[in-house]
C-alpha cells in the first residue's frame, strides 16, 4: 500500500528545502524518543530544521534538527516531519499539516489490518474490451 503521493511529497520536500531553516517543536512521538534517551523532553523546546529529504513511504519527509540557541552543540536529531509541530506562522505550515494528517491517517489504516487496509492494497482492475457479438 502506498502511504504518500510520491510527486506531492517530493514537491513539498523541495519547497521546504527552499525555506530552511524552519522552527519546529517536538510532537508526541519525538518527545517519547527524547525521554527514552534521557534528554530534555520539554514540549516547548524549539528545534531548527537544517536538512530536509524524502525517504519514501517508510519514513516520509525526514528532517535534520539542531538546537537553535546552541550553535556549538554537536547534538543533532533526525525525525520524520510527521512527529514535529511546525511553526504556525511559517508559509508552508498549512501544506505540512495537510501532509501530516494524510500520512497519519494512511499509516493508521495500514496498521489496523482491517478491511479498509485490504481495500487500499488492491490494484484497480483493467476493463476488458468487450467483444462484438454473442460468445466472442
Amino acid at each position: 500500500m502506498r502511504i504518500d503521493d510520491y510527486n506531492a511529497a517530493n514537491a513539498l520536500t523541495e519547497k521546504l528545502k527552499q525555506s530552511l531553516p524552519i522552527t519546529v517543536k517536538a510532537g508526541k512521538e519525538f518527545l517519547k524518543t527524547l525521554k527514552q534517551k534521557g534528554e530534555n523532553a520539554n514540549p516547548d523546546r524549539e528545534f531548527e530544521v537544517d536538512f530536509v529529504g524524502y525517504s519514501g513511504d517508510d519514513g516520509g519527509i525526514m528532517c535534520g534538527l539542531k538546537e537553535p540557541n546552541n550553535p556549538e552543540s554537536k547534538e543533532k536529531y533526525v525525525s520524520s516531519i510527521t512527529h514535529l509541530k511546525i511553526d504556525p506562522n511559517h508559509p508552508l505550515a498549512a501544506e505540512v499539516q495537510a501532509y501530516q494528517r494524510q500520512r497519519i491517517r494512511k499509516l493508521m489504516l495500514q496498521n489496523s489490518g482491517g478491511f479498509t487496509a485490504e481495500l487500499m492494497t488492491i490494484e484497480p482492475t483493467r476493463k476488458k474490451k468487450s467483444a462484438k457479438g454473442f460468445g466472442n
